[in-house]
C-alpha cells in the first residue's frame, strides 16, 4: 500500500468532488469582475490583487494564497479563454474519473503548494497558475495518450502529441528564463513527476530491456547455424542448400554431391 493509499483511507472523506467545476466557476467570476473594474489603460486592479507574491502575503494579504487556483487564463481572445476553460474542465473531470476525487485533489493542491513554496523562496517573484494548469493537461496526456482533439474543429490530433508540444513549450520557457524562472518551472512540474515518475522509469527500463532482447535476437538470427567445412557455405549465404553432418563435420549438399560423383583414385599394385 502506497502513502497515497494510506492518506486516502484516512482523509478521503474530505476530498472535494467535481473540483474542476468550482475552479472554473471561480475563474469565470473573477474574470467577469476584472472586466467590470478595468482601468482606462486596460489593467485590472483585481487581478493585480490576486497575483501571488510572498512578500505581500507575509504583510497580511493572505487571500493571495487562496486565490492562486482562481486566476483566470491569460489568453488574448474571449474564444480562446472559453476554450481554455472547457479543456481544463474536461481533462480534470477525466482525471477525477480515473483517479477519484481524493487523488485529483492531492495532485492539484500539491501543484499549488509547490508553486507557492517557490514564491516564498524567491520573495518578490510573481507566481501565477499557468504551469499548474499545464501539469493537469500533461497528466491527462499521459493517462489518455490516444484521446483525439480536433484542432479548429477539423484536424484530429492525438493528445500525446499535444502533450509533447506542451513539454516543448515548457523547455523553451525553462531555457529562456533566468534562474528564478527555472526554479519556478522545476517546482511547478514536480507534482507530475511525483505522480508519474515511478511509472516513467519502469517504462524506460522495460523499453531498454526489450531493445536489448531484440538486438540479441537479431544478432543470433544473423549468425549462421550451419557452416560447410569444405567450401565455407552457410545456411545464410546459401539458404537453398541442405547441410549434413558426418562425424560432427558439416558438409553442404553441393560438396557432398561432388564428393560422391568424383571418381575413386586408382590403386597401384
Amino acid at each position: 500500500m502506497t502513502i497515497l493509499d494510506k492518506l486516502e483511507r484516512k482523509l478521503g472523506a474530505y476530498a472535494i468532488p467535481n473540483i474542476a467545476m468550482y475552479i472554473v466557476i471561480g475563474q469565470v467570476a473573477i474574470w467577469l469582475l476584472a472586466m467590470i473594474t478595468l482601468n482606462p489603460d486596460k489593467t485590472s486592479p483585481l487581478l493585480e490583487l490576486m497575483v501571488f507574491d510572498s512578500r505581500l502575503v507575509l504583510q497580511g494579504e493572505i487571500w493571495r494564497a487562496f486565490a492562486f487556483p482562481f486566476f483566470p487564463p491569460a489568453v488574448g481572445s474571449m474564444l480562446f479563454l472559453f476554450f481554455a476553460w472547457y479543456i481544463f474542465y474536461m481533462v480534470t473531470n477525466a482525471l477525477e474519473g480515473q483517479w477519484g476525487a481524493f487523488r485529483l485533489n492531492v495532485y492539484l493542491i500539491l501543484g499549488s503548494f509547490l508553486g507557492m513554496a517557490v514564491g516564498f523562496l524567491m520573495p518578490g517573484y510573481p507566481i501565477t497558475n499557468f504551469i499548474w494548469s499545464q501539469t493537469t493537461f500533461l497528466a491527462f496526456a499521459y493517462l489518455f495518450p490516444d484521446f483525439e482533439f480536433r484542432l479548429f474543429f477539423i484536424l484530429p490530433v492525438k493528445v500525446r502529441w499535444l502533450g509533447w508540444l506542451s513539454w516543448g513549450m515548457l523547455l523553451i520557457f525553462f531555457f529562456s528564463s533566468g534562474w528564478q524562472g527555472k526554479v519556478f518551472i522545476t517546482a511547478s512540474v514536480s507534482n507530475y513527476f511525483l505522480f508519474f515518475g515511478k511509472d516513467i522509469m519502469l517504462t524506460l527500463k522495460s523499453k531498454k530491456r526489450v531493445a536489448i532482447i531484440k538486438a540479441e535476437k537479431e544478432k543470433f538470427e544473423a549468425e549462421p547455424f550451419h557452416i560447410c567445412e569444405q567450401c565455407g557455405a552457410t545456411d545464410k549465404s546459401h539458404p537453398d542448400r541442405d547441410f549434413r553432418y558426418r562425424n560432427e563435420s558439416c558438409i553442404c549438399e553441393a560438396c557432398l554431391s561432388a564428393k560422391n560423383t568424383s571418381p575413386e583414385p586408382e590403386s597401384t599394385s
